[in-house]
């Protein structure tokens, strides 16, 4: 996995922060997630965001890209 914050988002104060609240997600995603490489972009406005706003944007984009699995069983019998 590979996380790319540009100068867009701010100082390298705030583009580690972010890089620092996306891996934290990701390991805690880990578990969850299929076995494949992938680069997460961060885009302006994820600086403002908390770390569980932060979270609960990379489980939807992961689900979307069908790299998430955890749920999907019980989506699919509903």
């Amino acid at each position: 996995m590979g996380i790319s914050a540009g100068k867009k988002l701010g100082n390298a104060v705030t583009r580690n922060a972010v890089k620092r609240k996306i891996r934290h997600a990701i390991m805690e995603l880990s578990p969850d997630l299929t076995n494949h490489d992938f680069v997460i972009i961060a885009r302006k406005g994820v600086e403002e965001l908390d770390y569980h706003e932060v979270k609960k944007n990379l489980q939807h984009v992961l689900r979307l890209a069908k790299l998430y699995q955890k749920g999907l069983e019980c989506e699919k019998e509903n």
